[in-house]
C-alpha cells in the first residue's frame, strides 16, 4: 500500500472526475490521499472532498503565489480550518523565488506565520521551495519547528543534509523518473526513514506517463524509481513510506 502525501485533488481537471481518481487510486494500491491546499478557498474545497471519500485527508495553507492574496485575517482561517477532524497539516506553504508570483518579503512573511502556527498547534508543515534554499533554512531555523516535509524535493546534497538536520522529511514526485543525476543523487543518501512519497497531481506524471494528467494512481511509478535508485524493493519502499506518512501525518492506521 502507498500514502500519496501531496495530491491538488481540488484543482478542476481532476475535481471534475473524482469518482474514477480515487477509484483509480484504489485499484493501484494507494490507501491515503493528503489534499493540500494553495489558499483559503481551496483548503475549503479540499475539506469538502475528504468528507466524501474516506481515504483523502486535508492540509490547509496558503501558497507562496497565493501569499500576496492572504486575507488579513488568513491565520485566524487556516486556524478554523485545521479544527476538522481530517485536516492533518498546515501547507502549502513556502517561497519560491523561481516564479516570484508574489514579492519576497510577503512570501517570506506568510511562510513565518503559518510556520509558527503549526508549531503552536503542533501539526505538520508541507514546505514548498524553489530557488530559495538559504531563506527556507532560516525561516525554518528562526522559528524552531521541527515536524516538517520539504515537497517536491528538487535542491541539492547539501540542502538534503541540512533539512534532515533540522528534523524534516523530504518527499520526491514523478520528476525523479525524469533522467536527473543530481536528483539521484540526493535519494542516494536521504535515508528511506526520512523519505515520503507524492504525486504532486495534476502536476509532474512520472515515466510512462509523463505529459499526461497526473494522479495519485501514478504513485507506484516513483516508489519503484526510488527503489531502483536505492537498489531495493518496491515493497520495502512502499512498507516504509507509508508507515512514515501515516506517523508523520498521525493517520489513522
Amino acid at each position: 500500500m502507498f500514502i500519496d502525501t501531496h495530491a491538488h485533488l481540488h484543482f478542476h481537471n481532476l475535481y471534475s472526475q473524482l469518482d474514477d481518481v480515487i477509484q483509480r487510486a484504489a485499484e493501484n494500491g494507494i490507501d491515503k490521499i493528503i489534499c493540500v491546499g494553495i489558499d483559503i478557498e481551496s483548503t475549503k474545497r479540499c475539506i469538502a472532498i475528504v468528507e466524501k471519500y474516506p481515504i483523502v485527508f486535508a492540509a490547509a495553507g496558503i501558497h507562496p503565489h497565493n501569499s500576496k492574496d492572504a486575507p488579513e485575517d488568513f491565520l485566524d482561517e487556516i486556524g478554523k480550518l485545521v479544527n476538522h477532524p481530517k485536516v492533518v497539516a498546515i501547507g502549502e506553504t513556502g517561497l519560491d523565488f523561481y516564479r516570484d508570483l508574489s514579492p519576497r518579503p510577503i512570501q517570506i512573511d506568510v511562510f513565518t506565520r503559518q510556520l509558527q502556527l503549526a508549531k503552536k498547534l503542533d501539526l505538520p508543515v508541507i514546505v514548498h521551495n524553489r530557488n530559495a534554499d538559504r531563506e527556507i533554512l532560516n525561516v525554518v531555523e528562526s522559528v524552531g519547528h521541527e515536524k516538517g516535509v520539504v515537497h517536491c524535493f528538487s535542491s541539492d546534497v547539501e540542502m538534503a543534509k541540512k533539512v534532515l538536520e533540522l528534523g524534516f522529511k523530504i518527499s520526491f514526485t514523478g520528476s525523479i523518473t525524469f533522467g536527473n543525476k543530481a536528483v539521484m543523487s540526493v535519494i542516494k543518501i536521504v535515508p528511506l526513514e526520512d523519505i515520503m512519497l507524492e504525486t504532486d497531481c495534476p502536476f509532474l506524471a512520472p515515466v510512462p506517463k509523463r505529459g499526461k494528467l497526473n494522479e495519485p494512481a501514478n504513485l507506484p511509478h516513483i516508489a519503484a524509481r526510488i527503489a531502483e535508485i536505492k537498489s531495493e524493493s518496491v515493497e520495502k519502499v512502499a512498507a516504509i513510506t507509508t508507515e512514515n506518512a501515516t506517523n508523520f501525518f498521525n493517520l489513522p492506521g
